[in-house]
């Protein structure tokens, strides 16, 4: 790929994860309503997987930074979206290459993808809601879970679930990104045959 075609194209896409992540393109998980299936993660994951690494990195950074100047729930959200991201890519990196000769390659990229995002973003998560801000977040946890009948003793108890919530929300915000990222792909690649993706 040339420079002048690599840059075009990760210009592109840190754009588009800009405009929408802008646009609030946003639908909150049922469970935890804080928690939100972000669309503007399709273009940073087009850019890794068609650019590589340092495409998928530069436009995952540029959408934390709209974020932190758009504003968040808390000071952390913009760079734990950043975490997911980059777990999520370790892990289609790592299936990607494991299953490089196999028929199940984009089933390894995605089921790796997903995994590697919860396991990291568990104790990520669970370092923020127990040890960090849980000021913020155990107050809201246990307003949610006493309208849910669900009675917990300890701050502890309250952390685990939040965190066992999120990582449910990580996996399915992985598999469905991944999936869409191969859906747009696959139609780049039909309609742009020279066009020749590093990670898919």
């Amino acid at each position: 790929m040339r420079k002048t075609q690599y840059y075009t194209l990760l210009a592109m896409f840190a754009a588009a994860s800009g405009v929408m992540a802008e646009m609030h393109l946003m639908f909150p998980f049922p469970l935890l309503p804080f928690l939100e299936f972000d669309l503007a993660e399709i273009p940073d994951t087009l850019a890794f997987m068609i650019l590589g690494p340092r495409g998928g990195l530069i436009s995952a950074g540029v959408h934390c930074l709209i974020l932190y100047i758009l504003g968040s729930f808390t000071i952390f959200s913009p760079a734990m979206k950043l975490f997911a991201e980059l777990s999520m890519f370790a892990g289609i990196y790592l299936g990607f290459k494991i299953g490089n000769k196999s028929r199940y390659k984009k089933g390894l990229m995605a089921g790796f993808g997903s995994i590697f995002r919860v396991i990291i973003m568990l104790f990520v998560t669970l370092a923020l809601y127990y040890i960090i801000m849980p000021s913020i977040y155990l107050p809201t946890a246990k307003l949610a879970m006493s309208i849910l009948g669900i009675s917990l003793a300890s701050p502890f108890e309250i952390a685990m679930l939040l965190a066992g919530l999120t990582s449910i929300f990580n996996l399915l915000a992985g598999f469905i990104t991944i999936a869409i990222a191969f859906i747009i792909i696959k139609s780049i690649v039909i309609a742009f045959p020279h066009l020749s993706p590093q990670i898919y």
